[in-house]
This record gives C-alpha cells, structure tokens and sequence, in this order.
C-alpha cells in the first residue's frame, strides 16, 4: 500500500488520500449528493439522524487542515483515509439510492431508476477486472510458492510456531494464509523500511532489533553479521526467506544461517536460535 505523508504534503494530503484511496473521489462525491438530496428532500427524522454526522465530519475529516493538525499529536499517516469508509458514510449512499428507487411510483420506474442507479456506481468506480482476469491458482488465492514455503518450515520446525523473515508481499500474505507462522517485522516497521535508512543509534537500539534486520535485507546497509545474528537471536527469528536474486544471500551464510529449501523463486534460510523459543497462544477461556 503506498504510504502517503502529511509533512511533506500538508494541505494537499487530504485530497491526495481522496485520490489514491477512493477513487479518484467518486464515493465521497455520491456522499455530498446524498447529503444535498436530504437536505431538499429529506424528512425530518432523516435529516436528524444523518446531518448532524455530517457537519461534525465536514468540519473534521473532510476539512484538509485537520490532517495537518492531528499529525502534531498522532501519526495519522497511515490510517487517516480510513476516515473515509465509516459508517456515516457507507450507510447513507445506498440509503438515499434505496429511497430514490421508492420514490418512483411505477414497477418500471422503479427498475430502470435501479439500472441507472447501478450504472453510476459501476462507471464511477474502478472495474474488478480493469487489470486483466487471472485465474487463482488455489482455493486460498494465495501464491502456490507461499504454500509451499509454509510447508517447508513446518516440516522443518521443531515447534507448532515458527517465527520467520519473509519479503514484504509475502509477508503481508502469510499473516493471512498461516497464523502458526509467527512473523518478525510487524506492517508499519516494514513500511518504514521502504522509505527511510537506519542511523546508527537505531541500529544499537536494544529495544527494537529488528531494525537491524530491516537495515541489512532491506536497505543494504552495512550491518555487521555477528549483530544480525544477535538480532535475529532477540527477535526469536528461525527463518529467512529470500528472492534467489536477492543480493544479501551470501551474507546469511556469513551470519550463520543455512539453506533448508528453495521454491521457484525463493530459497528459506534457517537461524538455529542459542535459545529454543516456544510460543504459547493466551488462554481466554478463563474470565476472572
């Protein structure tokens, strides 16, 4: 997902959230259409119950300062055109489509007012196979490579839960496909990672070791092999998988790390941890 940043886009981060997050602004557009229809047309309980939500969002999420406000206090960066997909929204356009169908008085109004109202949200919107039509190649919809290579570290693990290293689409894949396969970078430092270098002091930082993993396999810094071992020791890491043209593969060698399997594409790495880590999964059967 692309990152979008309210420093260095200030007042026009709003419109670039509409932009890149709601196509090209359609939805939020229908939205004001609908608000405008319950103004005219609207009846008193309707108009209570949608447009003080309204003014309170046009005020606040619609209005381009408040990104640039909220970002003094709260890094808004990556949530912020969630704002746009809350309820209020998504409720009211299909609730003033639904109501301008029942508005026709004939069974034929009704239907062709349907079509059209169909017609606009289809054309206003982006078509599901705009991209071409590719056929899933399993019934999780998932890359058969990454089933693969979860079948690999099972077969290999010691334990239920193994904690790995993966790329970032097959990282945010993984975590969808199998949740026994504890993942190392959680989303957001992934995401920094893509834009921003480690400084030293990030690197020494004994609280996040995993910087130094995303310093050396994503930025290409220079990490020593030792401090990568002792990261991926902190962070419990027993697998890396990696792109066969990856150009850090020599360097998992020199760290310690050695190769288990490969796929097509990919080869996986093991990190034979000092300190077997076992995970427990919390038990919330037991309510105090």
């Amino acid at each position: 997902m692309t990152v979008l940043n309210v420093a260095e886009q200030g007042l026009k981060y709003l419109f670039a959230c509409l932009n890149l997050y709601t196509e090209n602004c359609a939805f939020p557009m229908l939205y004001f259409a609908a608000l405008i229809f319950l103004c005219v047309r609207g009846n008193e309980e309707e108009r209570r119950l949608f447009l003080p939500g309204a003014v309170v969002m046009l005020l606040t999420i619609y209005n381009p300062v408040s990104p640039v406000i909220l970002m003094h206090f709260f890094d808004v960066n990556s949530e912020y055109y969630r704002f746009f997909w809350i309820t209020p929204v998504i409720v009211l356009v299909p609730y003033v489509s639904a109501r301008l169908i029942l508005m026709q008085e004939t069974g034929k109004g009704k239907a062709v007012f349907a079509i059209l109202l169909a017609l606009l949200f289809v054309l206003s919107g982006n078509f599901l196979y705009a991209n071409g039509y590719e056929r899933a190649e399993n019934g999780y919809k998932m890359p058969a490579e990454l089933i693969e290579i979860s079948g690999i570290i099972h077969a290999d693990a010691d334990d239920v839960y193994s904690k790995a290293f993966l790329e970032y689409d097959y990282n945010m894949q993984m975590r969808q496909y199998d949740p026994k396969i504890l993942l190392t970078i959680d989303r957001e430092d992934y995401m920094n990672a893509n834009q921003y270098d480690y400084s030293p002091e990030m690197l020494e930082d004994e609280d996040h070791p995993q910087y130094r993993i995303l310093a050396a396999l994503v930025r290409f810094q220079d990490v020593e092999p030792g401090k990568f071992a002792e990261a991926l020791e902190k962070t419990h890491t027993e697998y890396v998988v990696l792109n066969k043209a990856h150009p850090m593969l020599s360097y998992l060698s020199e760290a310690g790390l050695r190769q288990i399997g490969e796929t097509g594409e990919r080869v996986v790495y093991k990190y034979d941890l000092a300190e077997p880590y076992h995970f427990e999964l919390v038990d919330y059967s037991v309510v105090y």
